[in-house]
């Protein structure tokens, strides 16, 4: 296939300008490494996952009503699933160049990739030709000699309008583009400590049971999008998207007990008679409130759990031009996360100034000061799952009554009420993608750094920012109610 430019020479775009299989000689119409094409990739052999898992407990009782238990549970998980990109690049060096062997990291410690008019920084500007590229970072001049030239080039990416060549004619497999890899190479570990304590005695039924237990993988799921560094799963090591620290379940069933009532001892009482000590028949109402209101049920559940974990996300094009979401340049691409922020203060501590204003929905849940721009071509140190939603406290109760009425006949009502007391308990990050709360766990705007000429501050950080604010809040207080007639 031939196709002609404006001025009218023949240009080849066929077979050779797919993904830059052909590289720069093929003269593409459509351009170097133009049309790449994305592949899944299956093991031609299975390797079957396994888990291993194993208990050991005692139980002691210390009254003939009272029963202790302790328990230590254990899993591993072996050959797990997870999606590997074998397409991208490694990660470049990280130690800092020195200025006279230029094969290390050209960013110095908390010194991020910028791309700003403002600053008059451009980190991605190619600085050469389109076959012979050149950055310039630090007043460092960084070609296609050095380690870091490659993760520079895919890191700049987005960039590409300033001339740089395509990152696909440079990928190890040239004409393909990202490579989802199947493989069952994750592993996982759990451990946990419960302990019981079980109480019964007379109508009362009480239950209550803590276990604390710590889950860590390399891979929540086969499609996890926490993953960032595609070509080593366990550098994603960290504890699992579903980790649950604590939980502690406290249980009861109470049945009210049964009682005989007399009408007309209510009769005695208001006339101010001596009441009879002959023996009477109940009527008719005595039973029907004897039945109404003896042998209740009263049950519940009260719950006090950790919160899940969640990563947060470096997004990138922030304040000033700070960041890219390729930070690391490793052309990654098979999950939503491509690297994370550094941490340099206590990401627990005290919500900033402004965090919470009638623009933002809900409090702030952590301290956005806290993260900064990662480090250039690094993939930052927060790493995964490192923030945790709120703990809950959560009071469910019922209320059960089973009403003879007949011989075969029975009526029983039920009611149900789940957060009873309506405690407002916020959730950050939700997985489920009925929600869509990417901006509240994604950060891209580091602090107030622009200010015009009359000092005013241009970049506002906090007013109206979703980041680290509620996406939602588990169930309000639910009450049902049910009437069931058995005959």
């Amino acid at each position: 296939m031939t196709q002609l430019t404006p001025s009218g020479v023949g240009l080849a775009s066929g077979y050779p300008c797919i993904g830059g299989i052909g590289g720069a000689a093929s003269n593409c119409f459509s351009g170097e490494g133009a049309y790449p094409i994305d592949v899944t990739s299956i093991p031609r052999k299975a390797i079957w996952p396994y888990v291993q898992q194993w208990s050991f407990g005692v139980q002691r009782e210390l009254s003939r009503s009272l029963v202790m238990g302790f328990t230590y549970v254990g899993s591993k998980g072996t050959h797990l699933t997870a999606v590997r990109q074998p397409n991208a690049f490694p990660l470049g060096p990280q130690q800092v160049n020195d200025g006279i062997q230029l094969n290390g990291n050209p960013y110095g410690l908390n010194q991020p990739i910028i791309q700003s008019d403002v600053l008059g920084i451009h980190d991605c500007n190619n600085l050469g030709t389109l076959n012979n590229p050149v950055f310039q970072v630090n007043g460092v001049k960084i070609n296609k000699t050095q380690p870091a030239f490659i993760n520079m080039l895919a890191a700049c990416e987005n960039f590409n309008a300033a001339g740089l060549p395509p990152i696909n004619s440079r990928r190890p497999f040239l004409g393909i583009q990202k490579i989802f890899s199947l493989e069952n190479v994750a592993d996982s570990n759990y451990h946990a400590l419960q302990a019981t304590l079980r109480r019964t005695r007379g109508p009362l039924t009480v239950d209550v049971s803590y276990s604390y237990s710590h889950s860590i993988d390399d891979s929540s799921d086969r499609n996890d999008t926490t993953i960032v560094n595609p070509l080593v799963v366990s550098a994603n090591k960290a504890s699992s998207n579903f980790d649950q620290r604590h939980l502690i379940n406290f249980s009861y069933v109470w049945t009210l007990p049964k009682f005989k009532f007399d009408s007309s001892r209510i009769g005695d009482w208001a006339n101010e008679r001596e009441p009879s000590d002959a023996p009477s028949s109940p009527s008719s109402f005595d039973k029907f409130v004897e039945s109404m209101f003896g042998g209740w049920e009263i049950s519940g559940v009260t719950t006090v759990q950790s919160g899940t974990p969640y990563t947060v996300v470096n997004a990138g094009f922030g304040a000033l031009g700070i960041g890219v979401p390729d930070n690391a340049g490793v052309a990654g691409g098979i999950s939503s996360v491509a690297s994370y922020p550094d941490i340099v203060g206590n990401i627990h501590g005290a919500t900033p100034i402004g965090a919470v204003n009638s623009k933002s929905f809900g409090p702030a849940l952590g301290n956005a000061s806290a993260f900064a721009a990662p480090r250039g071509l690094t993939f930052g140190n927060a790493g995964r799952n490192v923030m945790n939603n709120p703990s809950r406290l959560n009071f469910d109760m019922t209320l059960f009554r089973n009403i003879k009425l007949h011989e075969s006949t029975s009526l029983e009502f039920r009611a149900e009420v789940f957060n009873i007391f309506n405690h407002t308990q916020f959730r950050v990050y939700d997985p489920s993608p009925n929600f869509g709360n990417g901006a509240n766990n994604t950060i891209s705007c580091y602090g107030i750094e622009n200010f015009n000429a009359a000092g005013d501050p241009q970049t506002d950080c906090l007013t109206g920012n979703a980041f680290l604010h509620p996406v939602n809040a588990h169930r309000p207080r639910t009450m049902q109610f049910g009437l069931r007639l058995s005959f």
